[in-house]
């Protein structure tokens, strides 16, 4: 007989709560507007898309779901790109993602 598999959270869970340490669940806090950074460093491709459709590009892809900037950009874009770019922003800002 096959043993049921564990999911990887569950058993790195588990590993901590062995050696005594506690972890928090993992709570997404939705960005505001107002909290993004008016300079930081962009990469090429957002300075293209800024130009291309003059617009902030913060605003658009922290505005709606992944999708709703996607279709924005009129899907010349991925959704992870969009995804990547979220994420060098939350790395200039500090925010690290914590994965429990």
């Amino acid at each position: 007989m096959t043993e049921p598999r564990t999911s990887i959270a569950k058993l790195r869970r588990k590993i901590l709560d062995g050696k005594g340490i506690t972890v928090a669940k993992h709570t997404k806090t939705p960005i505001r507007l107002e909290d993004l950074p008016d300079e930081y460093p962009k990469t090429p491709k957002m300075k293209y898309f800024e130009a291309k459709y003059k617009c902030k590009i913060e605003r658009v892809i922290f505005s709606g779901s992944l999708s709703d900037a996607v279709s924005y950009f009129n899907s010349e874009v991925d959704r992870s790109t969009v995804s990547r770019w979220r994420k060098h922003i939350f790395r200039y800002l500090g925010i690290v993602e914590v994965v429990a």
